[in-house]
Order: C-alpha cells, then sequence, then structure tokens
C-alpha cells in the first residue's frame, strides 16, 4: 500500500493507553491492521491520507520529504466509520 511509513510515537503513546501491549506488538497490530485485504477504503486528500479498515479504524498518514507517517489512529464503530468515509470523500472532492 505504501511504499515507506514511519509509525510516530504519539501513535505509539496513544495506542498504548487504550491497549495494554508492548513496543513491538502495538506495530505489529498497526501492520496488520494496513494489510491490504484489510482495507476498506482510501481517500487521498492532498498530502494527507486517509485509510479505513474493515475493523472500523482510520488511520491518518501525512507525506513529509517523501515519506508516510502515521499521525493517528481513530476507533469507531461500523455505523460511525461509514458516516467519516463518507465526510472525507466530500472535504476531498471540493
Amino acid at each position: 500500500m505504501f511504499e515507506y511509513y514511519i509509525i510516530t510515537e504519539h501513535v505509539i503513546d496513544r495506542y498504548r493507553q487504550r491497549v495494554d501491549e508492548t513496543v513491538e506488538n502495538i506495530k505489529k497490530r498497526i501492520k496488520q491492521d494496513l494489510y491490504f485485504k484489510k482495507i476498506k477504503q482510501i481517500v487521498n486528500k492532498g498530502n494527507v491520507r486517509h485509510v479505513f479498515t474493515i475493523s472500523s479504524k482510520e488511520f491518518i498518514f501525512v507525506k513529509e520529504r517523501g515519506r508516510w507517517l502515521l499521525k493517528t489512529v481513530i476507533k469507531r464503530s461500523r455505523k460511525t466509520n461509514d458516516l467519516a468515509i463518507q465526510q472525507r470523500r466530500k472535504t476531498a472532492v471540493c
């Protein structure tokens, strides 16, 4: 999906607050969620990429200096995830 991406410390700290895991396990979970068969939709908006997964998570990537940085992970319910996809599509088109 991406050529190369970096998981920021902010994402790891926030993920660790929700799930009591080690840093290696957190990175492993993120990589498993971003596996191409688990991706529901990708919305591009300039240098920002919103990746929605089947497990109702939204990964927000920002491209800086030729690399993709994972800025945040948002966990939602199924219903609100579909609404978020529609909302991101509207703002990407305008």
